[in-house]
């Protein structure tokens, strides 16, 4: 049996709001083809008539949706009008008992479902319904001033049936309407907040987790890694003489130099990995389950495809950029602070030996270790 959830997700992912105002308008325009063969096989000749309009009013309002769906307030503010007046104009001429003014009070609750600018407009709509309905109860009943009646009492009876369940199917259908649409209104407000929050924790110039994001990664990663006895590995680079690329091909020339490095990264890290600009030129990586050599391999591929790689800048001259990287891998014997402070260490250790290289805990002096 499929779950409510399930059902949800599809109803979701099958109608926008275009289409599912057009479904509601075509159930009204429905419900009033049946009432207008109704009255006219009935003869009650001034009911045909108010559905001709009525008919006509929601196929208008059908062409209208089509072309804009936005106006809902307005749309539904119509429709309630409508029903009010045309379940009125039905209890005058049928009576009381044929039901038509269970619609009346199905409409108390919708305006309250509607995004008034005035929040007192839904109160006022109810006083009138309320009132409404007192009329006609004094009027078709303690007076008798019902037009037909002269209906059998078969005929009543079946619409009054009729009318009853429309009215239930009119409440359960708003309100999951209404429950439809908040919803969205939810689902718009988490995706915008998960935006917004994406935007604090992405790099604007690499487009790279920034460190901030980073160190929250590096703290899971950390605590799984410790629950399971699993390896992770981390590899902080760091571009080489990038200041002499910037002092002489200009800002811009560098800007290009880290977003192409950022690239290069991100498609050599696996996708259970992590990348992030720590800062200035400095970028790291993390992979959880991998093991030092691992991680050299990652970073070899890094230093690599960077080294080979040609820039141009805007005036045409062309120029290379070499990375250095420290490799450290980690099992839970410290903290991932301790492991980013090796990585680090291994990382000038081969800034001093000549840059563009690779350093792991097997080419540095571990006495040297701090």
């Amino acid at each position: 049996m499929i779950s409510k959830r399930k059902f949800f997700a599809f109803f979701l992912n099958r109608f926008n709001k275009r289409a599912l105002l057009l479904v509601i308008d075509a159930v009204f325009l429905l419900t009033h083809l049946f009432y207008l063969f109704f009255f006219l096989l009935n003869d009650i000749t001034e009911m045909f008539v108010f559905n001709i309009f009525s008919v006509s009013f929601y196929a208008l309002l059908e062409f209208f949706i089509y072309k804009n769906p936005d106006p809902i307030t307005r749309y539904a503010s119509l429709a309630i009008v409508e029903v009010t007046l045309h379940a009125g104009a039905a209890t005058i001429f049928m009576g009381w008992e044929a039901g038509f003014i269970l619609f009346i009070v199905c409409c108390g609750p919708f305006p309250f479902f509607l995004p008034f600018k005035r929040k007192a407009v839904p109160f006022v709509l109810d006083v009138l319904f309320a009132l409404e309905f007192i009329l006609l109860r004094v009027y078709t009943v303690n007076k008798g001033g019902v037009v037909y009646t002269d209906i059998s009492s078969r005929t009543v009876t079946g619409i009054f049936i009729f009318n009853t369940f429309m009215s239930f199917l009119l409440i359960a259908f708003f309100s999951s309407v209404n429950n439809y649409l908040k919803r969205i209104e939810r689902q718009k407000m988490k995706d915008k907040n998960e935006e917004l929050s994406m935007l604090i924790k992405i790099d604007p110039l690499s487009q790279l987790f920034n460190r901030r994001a980073m160190v929250d990664f590096l703290k899971r990663m950390d605590s799984s890694a410790k629950e399971r006895g699993e390896w992770y590995v981390i590899g902080m680079g760091d571009l080489d003489n990038f200041k002499h690329v910037n002092d002489t091909y200009g800002h811009a020339s560098g800007d290009m130099v880290i977003t192409t490095v950022s690239k290069i990264m991100t498609e050599a890290v696996p996708s259970e990995g992590y990348v992030c600009r720590w800062g200035g030129e400095e970028l790291l990586f993390a992979v959880p389950g991998a093991d030092t050599e691992q991680g050299r391999q990652i970073a070899e591929r890094i230093r690599n495809q960077l080294k080979r790689y040609v820039f141009t800048t805007e005036e045409g001259e062309q120029f290379s950029v070499t990375i250095t990287l420290g490799v450290c891998a980690c099992r839970g014997a410290f903290s991932y602070e301790r492991c980013v402070s090796i990585a680090d260490q291994f990382l000038y250790y081969g800034k001093e030996q000549g840059r563009n290289r690779v350093i792991t805990e097997n080419e540095f002096p571990l006495e040297s270790l701090k």
